[in-house]
């Protein structure tokens, strides 16, 4: 028997994780393309003049520790406050359907489909400040790697 057999999802994923860092650390795979998206990103106006300051590379530092470090964080927060929204939405859609006797997820669905609606509907309003959250970012992992 393949002892590769008995291993599970969580197993072929740090498999996987261990032989892309073995081919990015040997050379065979070049993180090129992501330097430049990091290039790009760090580029804009708002965030040029970010880290200029004689202790910039030190707040680079933190920044991007602080980033890797409570990202995990804020998607489960993010997630969990748009959950609730749905379920309230989905409440207040089953509360005033006449149709009640669909299964919850039917109204649940509707209320994600409309949550994304929204949320696309007022990418103007975000777009323009997660593009400079991206930039800052960008451009701190760029600093503290240098």
């Amino acid at each position: 028997m393949w002892p590769l057999n008995l291993l599970r999802r969580r197993h072929w994923i740090l498999l996987g994780i261990s032989v892309l860092f073995l081919l990015t650390y040997s050379g065979f795979v070049s993180w090129g393309k992501v330097a430049l998206a990091l290039e790009y990103l760090a580029d804009q106006p708002a965030v040029r003049q970010r880290f200029a300051t004689p202790i910039g590379r030190g707040e680079a530092i933190v920044t991007s520790f602080m980033f890797v470090l409570l990202t995990p964080l804020a998607l489960a927060a993010a997630g969990g406050v748009v959950a609730f929204i749905a379920a309230i939405v989905a409440g207040i859609l089953r509360m005033l359907m006449p149709l009640r006797d669909l299964p919850d997820w039917v109204f649940v669905g509707v209320a994600y489909v409309g949550i994304v609606i929204g949320v696309w509907l007022a990418r103007d309003l975000w777009i323009g400040p997660v593009w400079e959250f991206v930039g800052l970012i960008a451009k701190a992992i760029l600093i503290a790697t240098q």
